[in-house]
């Protein structure tokens, strides 16, 4: 059994086959990641292939931990775009490739940075998952809209800052015109100096969920509570390395009445996510997604496997 101890916060976790070289190396697929719950499961994990569970991935966080989506995953997506336009990247592809060493059918992703940096395009196609295009438009190296187009459904996310570039609002709609429905989810961010303080989430305009922070000894955003008429309805925990850098997303478990991980991480020695343990809630099972870089710091492979240690497949990535 593998164990873990952070600030003895979380202990036993019933999760076999951990390796130490499988610890040591974690990240997420921000090039294929487009802000989306967190609800992956074994059976789909064995059944979809690489490019999908990437994308299943990513699905997996956006309507998750509100501190880590709008703020830390948020900060760290305007950073690589930085890195992009640092390096005069004008294009970005990937291959994806089965755990045999074969093509995956029917994907294709590209990347296009336009107009001098102020418009991002990518556009996906997966045999499974049909095709999607997102336009990301920024400003002041920020991003302020991201318009994304897939299956007949429109979402467009759109984020204000203030003066010293901390999010101060995101407001979301999506659009379904198969169903004919609409939906919208409005985020207002409220701060205490430079740390955010507390969130409220708006649906729909009428349904509200306030979202509270709590800053552990080292400053840092250390919880996260959810409320909705008075009662606590989700409780997130934070835990960070000495060096400030963010390495457990932990909640309470309902099942096993004890303090369970949703997602691990670690970091290379340039301070980029090297790999990312994702552990679906209610279960013993888990993938692990382990990341490459070249000497710019851009990423150039992710490496998926399962909780025995099993390569799932591979996304490479070049640039020009």
């Amino acid at each position: 059994m593998f164990i873990i101890s952070i600030k003895n916060s979380y202990h036993q976790l019933p999760y076999s086959n951990f390796t130490k070289n499988t610890q040591l190396i974690l990240g997420s697929n921000i090039y294929l990641a487009a802000h989306l719950p967190l609800m992956m499961n074994q059976r789909i994990i064995m059944q979809k292939s690489i490019a999908v569970l990437t994308f299943l991935f990513i699905f997996c966080i956006a309507k998750a931990q509100y501190y880590y989506n709008d703020i830390v995953d948020l900060r760290a997506s305007n950073n690589i775009y930085l890195n992009l336009k640092k390096n005069n990247i004008r294009e970005v592809s990937a291959t994806s490739m089965e755990s045999d060493n074969t093509p995956t059918q029917g994907f294709v992703f590209s990347k296009t940075i336009k107009n001098n940096g102020a418009l991002v395009v990518t556009h996906t196609e997966m045999e499974a998952g049909g095709v999607s295009d997102d336009n990301d438009s920024y400003a002041n190296n920020l991003l302020v809209r991201s318009s994304d187009s897939a299956d007949k459904v429109l979402t467009t996310v759109e984020y204000t800052y203030d003066n010293e570039g901390k999010i101060l609002q995101v407001q979301t709609q999506t659009d379904d015109t198969t169903m004919k429905g609409h939906s919208s989810e409005l985020h207002k961010w409220f701060y205490n100096g430079n740390t955010p303080d507390s969130m409220i989430k708006i649906k729909d305009k009428t349904d509200s969920t306030i979202i509270r922070f709590k800053k552990d000894e080292n400053e840092n955003i250390g919880e996260e509570l959810w409320m909705k008429k008075g009662k606590a309805i989700e409780h997130y925990y934070y835990y960070y390395n000495d060096k400030g850098q963010l390495t457990d997303i932990v909640r309470f478990n309902d099942k096993a009445q004890q303090l369970l991980p949703d997602f691990l991480f670690e970091y290379n020695d340039i301070g980029l996510i090297s790999m990312l343990t994702q552990i679906p809630q209610g279960s013993s099972d888990y993938v692990i997604w382990q990341y490459v870089y070249d000497e710019r710091g851009l990423k150039i492979k992710d490496v998926l496997f399962n909780k025995q240690n099993e390569l799932l497949g591979t996304v490479n990535y070049s640039y020009r």
